[in-house]
């Protein structure tokens, strides 16, 4: 590994994706074959949101070397990015049915085939993430959310996510589409029980401004003025460094 692609892959991990496809088109000018060098501007690429530019670093080094599992579902979920939506579940699909897959990886392709509108087919693909690690609170969660996208009893969605958070009760993320679904109910105040034993605690690991308006609205509705005033400086601090960010990039 060239000097160049080692700095590529410490920019990667460190989530410097720009600097990561720069170091990566260094290594590359050096040598035009490099697949490895293609498959981490690929996928620095498709997380820096270039996704034209990834699906075609990634398919050049498919010529050169089969792809791995992992990088497959990643280039299948930039085809649907990109329209390419029967692509997609093809690639999904096979990766899916080769019987070689991880319980973590069908949930990566379980949210690629919701992505392109095929929420049966990604709650078929997080229950056989489920048979391979049932006690995974993260396939709870998701089987709860692709149930309602499919048009479940919300008796069933409701059951599977408070199931996920049995598994795992400090996790913020559950509670808050827990909170979601009973909002949407109309059951404010079992929302507001279900938030309670994570916020204000865990309310700095929220990134979602939707999610935060959402309950900052419904423990206001329910008279908790100081969770709502935390909520809400939480959401003007992100919206705060969302708008620095965009800034920066047009700098």
């Amino acid at each position: 590994m060239n000097e160049s692609l080692s700095i590529a892959h410490l920019e990667f991990e460190a989530g410097r994706f720009a600097h990561a496809i720069q170091f990566a088109q260094y290594a590359l000018a050096q040598d035009p074959d490099d697949a490895d060098a293609l498959t981490l501007l690929g996928m620095a690429s498709l997380c820096f949101c270039e996704f034209d530019e990834g699906i075609d670093a990634l398919e050049r080094a498919a010529l050169i070397q089969p792809l791995s599992r992992a990088v497959q579902i990643e280039l299948a979920i930039a085809y649907g990015s990109v329209g390419r939506h029967n692509l997609s579940m093809e690639l999904l699909m096979s990766v899916a049915t080769s019987g070689k897959v991880s319980s973590a990886e069908l949930l990566r392709i379980a949210a690629g085939l919701e992505a392109i509108d095929a929420p049966r087919l990604a709650m078929e693909a997080c229950r056989q993430a489920g048979i391979l690690n049932p006690e995974q609170p993260e396939v709870h969660y998701q089987m709860g959310y692709y149930a309602q996208q499919c048009g479940h009893p919300s008796e069933i969605c409701e059951s599977l996510i408070r199931h996920a958070i049995s598994l795992d009760p400090r996790n913020v993320h559950f509670r808050i589409g827990l909170a979601s679904l009973l909002i949407r109910l109309e059951r404010k105040t079992d929302a507001i029980k279900v938030l309670t034993p994570v916020i204000p605690d865990r309310l700095d690991e929220v990134n979602c401004q939707c999610c935060l308006k959402r309950i900052a609205n419904v423990f206001f509705d329910c008279d908790d003025v100081n969770r709502a005033r935390l909520c809400a400086s939480r959401l003007k601090t992100l919206t705060k460094q969302s708008f620095t960010a965009q800034q920066s990039n047009v700098a």
